[in-house]
């Protein structure tokens, strides 16, 4: 089995890897099965899940588009998009000195006896969903006390794209049993409904979209030059955060230069003291530095989280540092190890630390279109704001643990509505991946920021001053930030 395969399937480690099948004997009653369709054209694909589901967003594997769960059924649907290195079938082929060449279905069977050998495989083929061909198979296995039933699809897009649906429901009692189990009949019928309702969308105008978007990226950073960086910087900042029309929290922000200092040849520097209040029980704490070079080379940012349990009042403490750095090094020739020749890298480490353990550093190469943390921070004041334009950047996002991509579109100016006032403001949409939320920034015609809101999550952020704050919250902390080693933990 191809090596580089197997790790790119790591999401199917987390239960049981196996594809698709229908037991077209089995019978269920022949009600809707089926919710409300599902889309996402930032991943290509289309379905309508089981119906009252449970739709769950970034909860698995960086290859997975999306989960359905039901509690109550115990049913688990999961969609995964798989980008594979090297070129694989779907099914074994002969190569050129006809030796067999393991497909994708021979490969996941072969993963399925190695991690569960008491597994039975009960049916292993393909068939077509339109112009795509899908191969199936569907397991019973036992978990603890539990018999399960895996069903799982592979459709090829080609050789080196496939989607994967996941389907886990409970199995019958008695596996022996000749009798076909309804539960079972009703969930295999499902999943047929399901794999009917497919379709795999073309990518092809994202993909053109995606382009010009980068093209214009490049010309933008060409821009942000130190002085039109320094000029965008406004030294305090108050800002309320309000939930259907509630303060849920507030932010004191500090923005400042760096100056130079050894071979450093200075940048920005950022500073975020926040407080939220999501519900009675919880109050998150956080202190913010994000430091970034003129030239983007060189970036340093750190996190401190504090959530306290205001019932219990037991406290947990998070800490996150990320460094990134562009830099060209020296590398030995493949053939001759005395040759060296001079390499560009740009990579970012990320170190998490929790109250009583650590997850291992991770490291991320990166791609020319990187936006480190602080200028992210910046983004809706330092856009061109007299042109709309569309741009993407790829932003390192901590609460998925990973380097996703941001899509920015900067619209024409319009009368809004902000805090019960009318003013005019240009809104730039900011979301993270093609389809995500989006939360709009608006900012006046002079560039000054005059508030954010996601509809989705019915957030609103608005500037206000210290004083207004002190009023709203009886035991408010407008300090400057701490650092990462300014105190002890």
């Amino acid at each position: 089995m191809n090596p580089k395969c197997l790790t790119r399937l790591s999401p199917f480690t987390i239960s049981v890897v196996a594809l698709i099948v229908s037991l077209a004997r089995a019978e269920a009653p022949t009600t809707e099965l089926l919710g409300p369709p599902f889309e996402s054209r930032s991943a290509g694909i289309s379905l309508r899940p089981f119906a009252n589901a449970k739709e769950i967003h970034n909860a698995g594997a960086p290859d997975q588009i999306v989960q359905f769960v039901s509690d109550e059924r115990r049913w688990d649907l999961k969609v995964s998009r798989i980008g594979l290195t090297d070129a694989v079938p779907l099914l074994t082929v002969k190569d050129a000195d006809g030796q067999d060449r393991p497909g994708l279905i021979d490969q996941t069977v072969g993963q399925i006896k190695r991690s569960l050998p008491g597994a039975k495989i009960l049916r292993q083929d393909t068939t077509n969903i339109g112009q795509a061909t899908v191969g199936m198979i569907v397991i019973r296995y036992t978990a603890g006390a539990a018999v399960r039933l895996a069903q799982h699809a592979l459709i090829q897009s080609n050789d080196q794209l496939y989607y994967v649906l996941e389907f886990t429901t409970p199995g019958r009692t008695d596996p022996d049993a000749e009798a076909d189990d309804p539960g079972e009949a009703q969930s295999v019928q499902a999943f047929s409904q399901i794999l009917d309702s497919v379709k795999l969308l073309d990518l092809g105008s994202i993909r053109d979209d995606q382009v010009a978007r980068l093209v214009r990226t490049r010309a933008l950073f060409v821009n942000w030059q130190p002085t039109r960086l320094r000029d965008s910087l406004v030294p305090e900042q108050w800002l309320r955060l309000v939930k259907n029309g509630k303060d849920i929290g507030y932010s004191y922000v500090i923005e400042e230069v760096d100056e130079p200092r050894g071979t450093s040849t200075g940048g920005l520097r950022i500073g975020v003291r926040s407080r939220t209040v999501p519900d009675a029980g919880l109050q998150v704490d956080t202190e913010t530095w994000m430091n970034v070079s003129y030239d983007r080379k060189h970036e340093d940012w750190s996190n401190v989280i504090l959530l306290t349990d205001l019932k219990q009042g037991r406290h947990d403490k998070q800490t996150e540092v990320g460094t990134s750095r562009r830099r060209t090094r020296p590398v030995a020739d493949d053939v001759d190890s005395t040759k060296m020749s001079m390499v560009d890298s740009y990579e970012l480490e990320v170190k998490a630390l929790g109250k009583t353990s650590a997850t291992p550093p991770k490291s991320r190469e990166l791609p020319p279109m990187y936006l480190p943390q602080a200028l992210g921070h910046l983004l809706p004041r330092i856009l061109p704001r007299r042109d709309p334009k569309t741009f993407m950047f790829y932003s390192y996002v901590s609460d998925q643990g990973e380097l996703m991509a941001r899509y920015v579109d900067v619209g024409p100016e319009k009368t809004v509505t902000l805090d019960g006032k009318s003013v005019r403001a240009i809104p730039i949409n900011d979301r993270v991946k093609y389809d995500g939320s989006v939360t709009t920034h608006y900012v006046s015609p002079d560039g000054a920021y005059l508030g954010s809101e996601n509809k989705d999550a019915k957030i609103q952020i608005f500037p206000t001053d210290a004083a207004t704050l002190e009023k709203l919250w009886k035991d408010v902390d407008l300090s400057r930030p701490k650092a990462v080693g300014d105190k002890k933990d």
